[in-house]
This record gives C-alpha cells, sequence and structure tokens, in this order.
C-alpha cells in the first residue's frame, strides 16, 4: 500500500489491519454531506459560465456566494440523484438496467442533452443500457462528459474503496457512454474516494488514482499534461490552460464536451486552487469549457476532502438546508440537503460491509472499519474509438 493512502487526518483512525481505515459514522456523514455540498454548489454556480470560456479563459476568476437560494435539480446533480434515490429506496447498489429503463421513461424527459438525450431516446426505440451507451447507437457515447460528471458520487459512497467506487460509476455511466469516457468515470470515481479517506497531500492522490485508468487512455495523458503544465507555469494558471488547449483541443481535436479537454480543466483547477475549496471552484468555472461540469467535480473532490462543517463556515457560504426537484417527477419535490446526506451515509454503508468493512466502535463512537482498496483499472480500452 502507498504510505500516502496510510496517511490519515481528523478523527480518521488506522486500525490493526494495515489495509483497513476506522472512521466514525460522523466524519463519514460529513464528509459525504462535504462531497455532495461541492457537487451543488460547483454545478449550479457554474452554470453562468458554463461554455462561455471556450478558446480563452474567463478574463477574471469569478466572486459568487454559495447557493443563498438553496440547491436545486441540474442535470449535474439529478441523474445522479434519481439513480441514489432509487438504489436506497429499492436496496440495491446496481440497478438492473431493465429498472433503469422504466426509471428513466417516468423521469428523464426534461433537462437532458447530448449523450444522455440520446440515451433516452434509444430507450423508446427498444433499446438497454448498454446499447444504449454504445457507439454502434449512440454517436456522442465515444467522447462526452457523461462518463465525467454523472458519477462522482459514487466515489463518495465507496469511501477508501475506489475499485469499488468505479465499478459502481461504470455501471452507471454505460448508460450513455462507452470507451474513453468510461476511462474519465474510473478516474473521478476513483479520485474521490481516496479523497474520503483524509489524503493529506492532494497531488499524491491525483497520482494516485491514475492507477484506475487504462495507461494507453486519453484520460491518462491529459492528467500528466496538466500536472506538466501547473509544473512549467506554477503562477501562470491562463499559460496552463494554454497549453492544454493547444494539444487536446487544436492540434487532438477534442470538443468542448468531452472528457479529455473537461479533465485536464479539472486538474488545472486542483492544482492551481491549491486545496483551498473557494479557490479551486473559481478556478474550474473561469478555465472554461464546460464549466458548471468541471465545477461540480472539482467541489465534490475538495468538499470530500473538506467536509461540510469546514465548508458551511466559509464566509461566502449562504446555502440553506434546501434542495428543489424540479425536474423527475417521482422524486420529493423537496428536501433538505442534509436528508441527501443521510441517504449517501446509508448508501456508503452498504457499500462498506459489501466490500469486507464491518460496523465497530471508533474512539467511543459509532463507525465503521474500512477494507482500503488500491486503485486499479476495471475497464480498460477494447479497441474503440478513442479519438477524432
Amino acid at each position: 500500500m502507498r504510505p500516502a493512502l496510510l496517511a490519515l487526518v481528523g478523527s480518521l483512525a488506522m486500525t490493526a489491519h494495515a489495509a483497513d481505515v476506522a472512521i466514525t459514522q460522523a466524519e463519514l456523514r460529513d464528509r459525504l454531506y462535504g462531497g455532495w455540498a461541492g457537487q451543488l454548489i460547483g454545478g449550479i454556480e457554474g452554470l453562468a459560465h458554463e461554455f462561455k470560456y471556450n478558446e480563452q479563459p474567463a478574463a477574471a476568476l469569478p466572486v459568487f456566494d454559495y447557493l443563498p437560494g438553496g440547491a436545486r435539480t441540474d442535470d449535474d446533480n439529478d441523474f445522479e440523484w434519481t439513480h441514489l434515490w432509487f438504489m436506497d429506496r429499492e436496496g440495491t447498489l446496481k440497478l438492473p438496467y431493465e429498472r433503469i429503463v422504466a426509471i428513466w421513461k417516468a423521469n428523464m424527459n426534461s433537462g437532458l442533452w447530448v449523450a444522455n438525450k440520446r440515451a433516452r431516446e434509444l430507450m423508446d426505440q427498444g433499446l438497454v443500457p448498454p446499447e444504449t451507451g454504445s457507439q454502434a447507437h449512440n454517436e456522442h457515447a465515444w467522447y462526452n462528459l457523461s462518463g465525467q460528471f454523472c458519477t462522482e458520487s459514487f466515489g463518495l459512497i465507496a469511501p477508501g474503496m475506489p475499485r469499488a467506487a468505479a465499478d459502481l460509476g461504470l455501471h452507471y455511466a454505460r448508460i450513455a457512454v462507452s470507451g474513453e469516457p468510461l476511462q474519465a468515470t474510473q478516474y473521478w470515481t476513483a479520485l474521490i474516494s481516496l479523497s474520503m479517506v483524509g489524503q493529506p497531500d492532494l497531488q499524491a492522490t491525483i497520482t494516485a488514482a491514475l492507477a484506475a485508468v487504462d495507461p494507453r487512455s486519453a484520460m491518462a495523458e491529459v492528467v500528466a499534461d496538466a500536472r506538466a503544465a501547473h509544473a512549467a507555469h506554477p503562477a501562470d494558471w491562463r499559460a496552463g490552460r494554454a497549453a492544454i488547449h493547444a494539444k487536446w483541443h487544436d492540434q487532438r481535436k477534442w470538443g468542448y464536451n468531452s472528457t479529455p479537454l473537461n479533465g485536464g480543466a479539472v486538474i488545472l483547477a486542483l492544482l492551481y486552487g491549491q486545496d483551498d475549496f473557494d479557490a479551486t471552484l473559481r478556478y474550474a468555472m473561469a478555465l472554461g469549457y464546460d464549466a458548471d461540469c468541471n465545477a461540480a467535480t472539482a467541489g465534490t473532490v475538495l468538499g470530500a476532502r473538506w467536509g461540510w462543517q469546514r465548508i458551511s463556515a466559509l464566509p461566502r457560504c449562504k446555502m440553506p438546508d434546501l434542495f428543489v426537484n424540479k425536474t423527475r417527477p417521482e422524486l420529493p419535490a423537496t428536501c433538505r440537503v442534509s436528508e441527501q446526506a443521510d441517504l449517501l451515509l446509508r448508501l456508503a454503508e452498504r457499500v462498506i460491509l459489501a466490500n469486507g468493512g464491518e460496523a465497530v466502535s471508533v474512539a467511543g463512537q459509532p463507525g465503521w472499519r474500512i477494507k482500503v482498496q488500491e486503485p486499479a483499472v476495471s475497464e480498460p480500452l477494447r479497441g474503440l474509438k478513442i479519438a477524432p
């Protein structure tokens, strides 16, 4: 096990087993709440910047308060929220694909775009996932960002278990994408999963998560390029962005809605943000492309690292405990974000138990012993289209 994977902070504690981590329920819930809130804040506040900075980044880093009117459904959260809600309600971590078709037909009829929209159309033609996400039927499946922005929460509910996180993420990502976007799914779920167990060094965690992707993939290459761009221009985020844009958009021809180009932007935001929640979101928005999705992903990573208590203490955090559903009719019209954190906790406990963990007492408090996993490739590239 890598030394970085053994270092823990806060109320996390090592157990007698070298590959185990113990965490209190309170700490786990706080990190789940932080990751989910980070996704909500980044995705919704980032909408004002979506596709506004394509050829060039924003002129300045944005300044904003965090959801003073409360959170609401948007495609950066409501695909995941729908799946999570039914997973909890029906007592299963992997909803059968036939059941997903029924859920989508009842709920996914507005607020969906590109690969997800095409997947929904294919369901009306009788196709079932993963065929709805196959390149043979879905013309957006080979590049689309759905592999990133529809899967972050599966990293949250698999704390310290990146292989379990990737397995869950891949199950749901295959609804709309295949090929290279599945590498993004594996990377971001692994990074978020590792971030849930108190990794002290963000750059080391960014590197460790690469073990979850095929080294031949664009995702692996763009992470390396973003790290190199940051190292070459540590005080100039625009120059770092220019290097990624020149290679991945101008030379490689990946589009503004693709996983490699946006993945590079998220890595830059994490590196330039230097583990600061506010700064990271501002960079994610200003770097451009699909900026709301990128800020949602970056917010999930930093939120998992920070936890809700720390985020809620920030001066810009005006977020009430409210989530309004305007898009998915079978789900509650309103709920509390804290209730969503409770649901995530129930699912996380199922994942922990399913992967060899157990309930324990941690410093006299109820908690969980997690059998920590090393990240590994679950889905290699399989001869599918991997470049424009």
